[in-house]
């Protein structure tokens, strides 16, 4: 009976981030994947690198020629 869930306030999905998850979103909820994404991508640091927070994983992604898959493995790895 003893079920170890974390309780959630509302918001249903607080799996892995997708394809449509603003970057806003995913910074939001994960602040240290602003490190993820200056380290393991040069993204955000700089006006020639940064992206609008408004937009989706997948969009930045294609903008900056980073396979979706790759972007979201490395902002999906272990919290």
């Amino acid at each position: 009976m003893n079920h170890s869930h974390p309780t959630s306030s509302g918001t249903q999905n607080q799996g892995p981030f997708t394809g449509k998850t603003t970057m806003l979103e995913a910074l939001t909820a994960d602040p240290s994947l602003g490190m993820v994404l200056m380290r393991d991508f040069h993204l955000g640091g700089c006006r020639n690198c940064g992206f609008n927070p408004h937009d989706s994983i997948e969009a930045v992604a294609m903008q900056n020629g980073i396979p979706t898959e790759r972007l979201l493995a490395a902002m999906n790895r272990g919290s």
